[in-house]
């Protein structure tokens, strides 16, 4: 028995489709399926049914539908067990099984529950259809980066079509199609597709996408050098082009490591290759805003090709980063695979294991698992003092203070962004110095400091997140400066400056996940204050993104919201 949730809703056996009369059973069916406990019927029904005469009678006539297609033991009990057959097959439980077709998902009960139950109904199913679009589309990307790995360009054409058709705006999904045109022997059509969506970006969403479009529609990531030693000319360019990255030389850095990418190719050295492509994926995700996915393309084969030449350091490199780009993005799950699988590959080295922890307590934070965070954190901190790796000890105290104050703890987030900004001025790290700037300026104002006080220093700090041109940092710094002018109530002014960290994040197509729906969060809890109507609005479209997003802490929050300003 096969029951398909994702698309037009059926239950297939060896006699053919089973019949569930009425939307409101494949509504029951789904709430019971999906649930991460067994519902109770006096609230299933209250969902379903909240202007029937006998709610629970319409829901028991729904069970016996489901019983008469499922079995006679199934759907049973209060609360409500489904026992489903043995080795029945669930599409929505299996996404991340091998025989899962992304392909052929489509949206959760597809034209068959928009009407099926009441208000708290139509929440979770807007929730849960997020939920679930958000990890079919991880898997598509996840299987589009595998074909590309394995040179499989038919196979990734596929998948890529698939991804635009579902998200059309979503410029990593028009990148993968792009390149897999290019490696399937379609340049000119992937040029023709780069053009096409340019302008359809602008005329759609008022704003051009990145260059990630046309670069991934080149032929060859550079023209080779000259030299008559491949592999010296590898390592020249891989240097020059790692020591201009270091001080700033964004351009120029990835022009040489472009131009060792190709170099390596011809040379045909897979480590070398790998090594290389390691360093272009992860300057593409740190050092370029809106590259982020020709950056893990790039990381992806990297990691395939240190496989290959059993180059476990490159490996693990190219899946950290991987990681940490899927952490940034909000793909949570992925994120923590990878995160795990980096561990291993780290192999007890201190270095690499304190990157390991600290990008998954980075996930593990934004996920809303502030206990299992905590516990990576200070792993990676302890493997920082092992390894004497002061930068990454500097990263992960500003990312843990941001997550101590998420969970309440001021006084160690505090603690925790002084030391981080001591080590960013000990090193001259100045473009990471304001972020642990910005996490004590919110700790400061909700341990009572002056709010004009504060904002002060977060104008300064804002100054210097535009000199960077860093996007992430000036949403933040805005962020801030709002919260203390909600200190001061003044709702307009913290609005305005909401409105300007949005902003920001607008001009970049791979913003910091989990600081947009706090700014999204707080533009809704402030708006309330104000206009309830666009307060309602806005939690709309709060509950879609955290939900996508795995934003597990900031969704409850929103839910708490929502019964504060009535069903959305």
């Amino acid at each position: 028995m096969r029951i398909r949730l994702l698309g037009r809703p059926a239950i297939e056996t060896d006699a053919g489709e089973g019949v569930v009369r009425g939307l409101q059973a494949w509504a029951v069916l789904a709430r019971v399926l999906l649930s991460s406990r067994p519902v109770p019927r006096r609230q299933l029904a209250a969902e379903l049914f909240p202007e029937t005469v006998d709610p629970l009678g319409a829901l028991r006539w729904c069970l016996a539908s489901l019983r008469r297609a499922l079995g006679p033991e199934t759907m049973t009990g209060d609360p409500i067990v489904a026992n489903l057959p043995e080795g029945c097959w669930v599409d929505v439980l299996a996404i991340e099984e091998a025989e899962f077709d992304p392909l052929t998902a489509g949206e959760l009960l597809e034209d068959s529950a928009t009407d099926a139950g009441g208000s708290d109904f139509e929440t979770w199913l807007l929730v849960e259809r997020s939920r679930l679009a958000a990890r079919v589309d991880a898997r598509l990307r996840r299987d589009t980066l595998d074909a590309f790995a394995q040179g499989d360009a038919a196979r990734a054409l596929v998948l890529a079509g698939r991804a635009v058709q579902r998200q059309p705006y979503d410029e990593g999904a028009h990148v993968h199609l792009i390149r897999a045109l290019v490696l399937s022997g379609q340049p000119e059509a992937a040029r023709a597709h780069a053009l096409r969506i340019e302008a359809e970006f602008m005329r759609e969403l008022g704003t051009a996408p990145s260059v990630a479009l046309r670069s991934a529609a080149r032929a060859g990531l550079a023209d080779p050098p000259l030299g008559p030693d491949a592999a010296t000319v590898v390592r020249t360019l891989l240097q020059s082009g790692t020591a201009a990255l270091n001080v700033g030389a964004v351009d120029a850095g990835l022009d040489c490591l472009r131009r060792a990418a190709v170099a390596a190719e011809a040379q045909g050295d897979l480590g070398l290759r790998a090594e290389v492509l390691a360093a272009l994926g992860t300057a593409l995700v740190h050092s370029v805003r809106g590259q982020d996915d020709e950056g893990i393309l790039h990381l992806k084969q990297a990691e395939e090709f240190a496989n290959q030449s059993q180059n476990r350091v490159v490996a693990c490199r190219a899946v950290l980063e991987l990681s940490y780009a899927d952490a940034l993005a909000g793909r949570r799950p992925d994120a923590q695979r990878l995160a795990e699988r980096s561990l291993i590959l780290a192999g007890g080295d201190p270095a690499l294991s304190a990157t390991a922890q600290g990008f998954a307590g980075f996930n593990l934070m934004d996920w809303g698992r502030h206990a299992e965070a905590d516990l990576a954190y200070e792993a990676g901190l302890a493997a920082t003092k092992q390894a004497g790796t002061k930068r990454r000890e500097g990263w992960i105290l500003g990312l843990a203070a941001w997550g101590k104050l998420r969970a309440g703890k001021l006084d160690f987030a505090a603690d925790w962004a002084r030391q981080s900004m001591a080590i960013s001025d000990q090193l001259e790290w100045l473009s990471f110095r304001p972020w642990p700037e910005i996490v004590l300026a919110e700790a400061e104002v909700l341990r009572g400091k002056a709010p004009s006080v504060v904002r002060d220093g977060l104008h300064a700090t804002l100054a210097m997140a535009g000199q960077l041109n860093d996007p992430c940092w000036q949403a933040g710094a805005c962020r801030a400066i709002a919260l203390t002018y909600e200190r001061d109530r003044e709702p307009e002014a913290a609005l305005h400056w909401l409105d300007q960290a949005l902003a920001a994040f607008a001009t970049v197509s791979d913003p910091y996940a989990a600081l947009l729906v706090r700014i999204m969060l707080d533009r809704t809890r402030i708006t309330l204050t104000v206009d309830r109507e666009e307060a309602r609005a806005r939690l709309r479209k709060l509950l879609v993104t955290a939900a996508r997003l795995h934003a597990e802490a900031e969704l409850d929050e929103a839910m708490e919201l929502r019964a504060t300003i009535g069903a959305a």
